[in-house]
């Protein structure tokens, strides 16, 4: 209708409505002209207001006054304004996707976009003011440099999942049934289970322990939920309540061999499937994910493996601070890691193991054996490594004092020296790309051989199998977390409180001419219909049974 009404947001009582203080009268707006939206113009003491075809700037302090009435240059109607403290500059964007910049004291101007052919929906600053990030309705994020007025980066999102709350990290999870989940790790230390195929939030997990937790993982096939804290203990919920409900703790008898990592495998993407003296009892475990911990005194133990077992290994001389499982595109290849699952540790001493699993002929129980050591090379790193993934043949990398991947490519040479499981490592060292910020994820997808990483100052990096870098995207500092989503590509970014997609021919040059063996996109299950919702109930922290 026009109408302004003024109200004070600090009253005397904390808990207390905002105060009204007053209507603003006598704005230059004609009768029930409706205002379609309003900015903050801090600098100058005032608000500025937007009809469909006049700007107003309105000072509200020290005293009431109007300090501009600007009339719409364009044929097209406003949609947005937005202010930008550090150029002084007013934004105004349009309903057909135009973009104009004045500078608000004499609304002198200063620059015209035309990047977006769809309504214009949000204009917002990156946190140091140097940035201009602009979304239509047709899923495109434009990024803006104002300092040199040019368009950096232009992307194509998809708002994939609503969580209104800042996620700061992504894992996927599948199992041999095609059901995948997406865990969600928020700020608060409570996760979200999601569905990958319509990105709904499917379950909910509780921090009960009300301590920050280091890692999430997601046992499908058995529908638990392991939440590891930083002090070693585990609080296991089971997946079929919404929010999810606390089982059991799982601590280790002594600080000495506390859980430091955790991960799954399924033993029907190993060599196990192969191996042909298993019994009946055995097979029937192939079905379910297998749960490894890694530990503080350097050994690895099976934890849940129904009939399978194994007795913990003395895998490092130091602590294990990753514990990870390759990912393989299933090729058949004279290369083991094409079409076999392994288990990839690193520990304080910056060394990585490859481990492949094997059955004892004497009874039947899991065996890890050693394939090979990746050591760094001289001075490449004095801190251990925060992150590590494993696709194919390719390691993938982060130290914790670097701002860049390492990556190393596992050769058979098998077939030249005639003696088994020989390999050749060649490091591709960075191309100098750095990223700006520390490191804040890794993540990788078999079947295009990319990686990505991304950093605290807002920006991914897309990287080839021999660590040449794709493509850049640019966002802004609140983003946190991202994940391929399928094998094909599909990247999804913790984003602004909620959980974006990009499609692989929106980041990747010439996608279509991409050199790759397209495979259709996986039709994961989003439920698992053998599941039943059972009684909700909840039980306190101290109340769960502890297994030791």
């Amino acid at each position: 209708m026009g109408r302004v009404l003024l109200y004070n947001t600090q009253p005397l009582q904390f808990t207390s409505q905002p105060l009204f203080v007053s209507e603003l009268a006598n704005l230059p707006f004609q009768s029930m002209e409706p205002i379609i939206h309003i900015c903050h113009v801090k600098t100058h003491r005032a608000i500025g207001l937007l009809s469909n075809r006049y700007f107003v700037l309105w000072q509200y302090t020290p005293s009431e006054n109007l300090l501009i009435k600007f009339c719409n240059p364009y044929q097209y109607d406003f949609i947005r304004c937005h202010y930008n403290s550090k150029f002084d500059y007013i934004i105004f964007a349009f309903i057909d996707g135009f973009i104009l910049i004045y500078e608000i004291n004499q609304m002198k101007h200063i620059r015209r976009y035309h990047y977006h052919w769809k309504i214009i929906t949000d204009l917002e600053n990156s946190k140091d003011q140097n940035l201009l990030l602009s979304s239509s309705i047709d899923h495109i994020i434009n990024i803006w440099n104002l300092g040199k007025k040019k368009l950096i980066n232009k992307k194509n999102t998809i708002l994939f999942s609503i969580t209104k709350v800042k996620v700061k990290s992504l894992k996927l999870f599948t199992d041999m049934q095609r059901i995948a989940r997406i865990t969600a790790l928020a700020e608060d230390n409570s996760s979200i289970l999601i569905s990958p195929v319509s990105g709904c939030c499917l379950n909910y997990v509780s921090n009960i322990a009300k301590k920050p937790i280091k890692q999430i993982l997601h046992d499908i096939s058995r529908s638990n939920i392991y939440s590891l804290q930083f002090d070693g203990e585990i609080v296991l919920y089971r997946a079929d309540n919404n929010p999810c409900v606390a089982e059991y703790k799982i601590r280790t008898k002594s600080e000495q061999y506390a859980i430091t990592c955790m991960t799954l495998i399924n033993p029907m993407r190993t060599q196990l499937f192969n191996i042909n003296t298993m019994q009946t009892s055995v097979e029937k475990s192939l079905d379910k994910q297998v749960v490894f911990f890694g530990h503080a005194n350097g050994y690895i133990s099976l934890f849940q493996g129904d009939s399978l077992i194994m007795e913990p290994i003395l895998a490092h001389k130091t602590s294990i601070l990753c514990l990870e499982t390759s990912l393989t595109s299933m090729e058949m290849s004279n290369i083991l890691f094409t079409n076999c699952e392994i288990l990839l540790s690193s520990s304080t001493d910056r060394t990585i193991y490859l481990w492949n699993l094997t059955i004892s002929k004497l009874d039947e129980s899991i065996q890890l054996i050693h394939m090979l050591t990746i050591e760094q090379e001289k001075n490449i790193s004095f801190e251990s490594i925060k992150y590590l993934s494993m696709i194919d043949n390719f390691i993938v990398a982060n130290y914790s004092d670097q701002n860049y991947l390492h990556i190393w490519q596992l050769l058979n040479i098998s077939i030249r020296t005639s003696i088994q499981n020989q390999w050749g490592i060649v490091e591709h060292p960075t191309k100098g790309s750095h990223h700006h910020g520390q490191v804040q994820a890794i993540t990788a997808t078999p079947k295009l051989k990319l990686f990505a990483s991304s950093d605290s100052e807002g920006c991914i990096k897309i990287w080839d199998n021999t660590n040449s870098l794709l493509r850049e995207l640019y966002l802004d500092r609140s983003l946190c977390a991202i994940e391929f989503l399928l094998q094909n590509g599909e990247l999804i970014i913790a984003y602004q409180n909620n959980i974006h997609l990009i499609l692989p021919e929106n980041y990747l040059p010439n996608y279509t001419k991409f050199k790759i063996k397209q495979q259709n996109s996986i039709n994961y299950i989003a439920e698992n219909n053998r599941l039943e919702v059972i009684e909700r109930f909840s039980i306190p922290y101290q109340s769960i049974p502890i297994f030791v």
